[in-house]
């Protein structure tokens, strides 16, 4: 393991440990959106649940979190930012040897982790056990002849004792995870998700985040529907994205439904000829089965200010 393989995952134990959720192995998607409001609430920065997956090795990503997410990560716990908290938590965390590997032509090297393996202290469940086993046979013999001597007394009869119910705590009191429910703030992030994958020109993540009957409104017009619009164009080649960035973000949320205004800068290949625009763009989405689904988009476009 690396150093920053390290820091990544002292972070997640951190998250483990500050949110009282336990093992984030076992966390499911919705712990992953209710982390990212808890996120923004604390640092004013807002962190989809999906990025959040990346980091947490939820979701397949072979780039490295950048070092806005490292900061707004690290920040929730209480750091200044990434840099602060490598200092702080960098140091003798992993070592390693160089050992010369002699190939072909005499040259090379590879790196052989030397991080010594912890060692087992067996021998406390051992003393343990061998102290414990002659006081388990006492109290059972204690039991058994006192069980006895109650069956004589009462002429082969056992009492039935009725008592009330009692109380059980276990330390500190559950914390119960708040329930799932449409925000401004997990509206926003989904609408950041949605051009987050446009961008990367990922078909799948595209057609999940549309509902089936989600449409656009054109900035000339017209109308197209179906959430295999966009996917079809990248598959074949006449529209793919380079850039997508989001800005001015204006949300409104009417119960299940939520308005999300941007202004979106555009730069990509459509129909074989390159294209760098900026519109105002809302979409509409629905709060279906726990998340969001983007129904309706509306473009409107701006002129292009160098």
């Amino acid at each position: 393991m690396n150093t920053f393989e390290f820091l990544i995952e002292k972070t997640i134990k951190l998250y483990e440990s500050n949110t009282g959720w336990g093992d984030s192995d076992e966390w499911t998607n919705q712990d992953f959106v209710i982390l990212s409001e808890k996120i923004q609430e604390r640092t004013g920065v807002a962190l989809s649940y999906v990025t959040l997956k990346r980091v947490w090795g939820k979701v397949k990503y072979d780039s490295l979190p950048n070092t806005h997410t490292l900061d707004t990560l690290v920040q929730f716990l209480g750091y200044e930012n990434w840099r602060g908290f490598k200092s702080q938590n960098g140091n003798g965390t992993a070592s390693a040897i160089t050992v010369m590997q002699i190939n072909g032509n005499g040259h090379g090297h590879t790196i052989v982790d030397n991080k010594p393996e912890p060692k087992k202290k067996t021998w406390i469940l051992k003393s343990i056990l061998f102290n414990a086993i002659p006081v388990i046979l006492v109290l059972s013999i204690v039991f058994m002849v006192s069980m006895h001597s109650l069956l004589i007394k009462s002429n082969g009869w056992l009492p039935i004792v009725i008592q009330s119910p009692v109380p059980v705590t276990f330390g500190s009191a559950v914390k119960v995870k708040p329930a799932i429910r449409p925000t401004t703030e997990n509206a926003l992030a989904a609408d950041q998700e949605l051009a987050r994958v446009l961008q990367d020109n990922d078909t799948t993540a595209i057609v999940r985040l549309l509902d089936k009957d989600w449409a656009v409104i054109t900035s000339n017009g017209g109308v197209a529907e179906g959430p295999s619009i966009f996917p079809s164009g990248i598959k074949s080649g006449s529209r793919t994205l380079k850039t997508m960035s989001l800005s001015e973000p204006r949300v409104r949320l009417y119960g299940n439904i939520a308005l999300v205004t941007t202004k979106v800068e555009l730069a990509g290949m459509f129909a074989g000829k390159a294209f760098d625009i900026q519109e105002r763009q809302t979409d509409v989405w629905c709060w279906k089965d726990g998340g969001w689904k983007c129904i309706l988009t509306q473009e409107a476009k701006m002129p292009k200010v160098s």
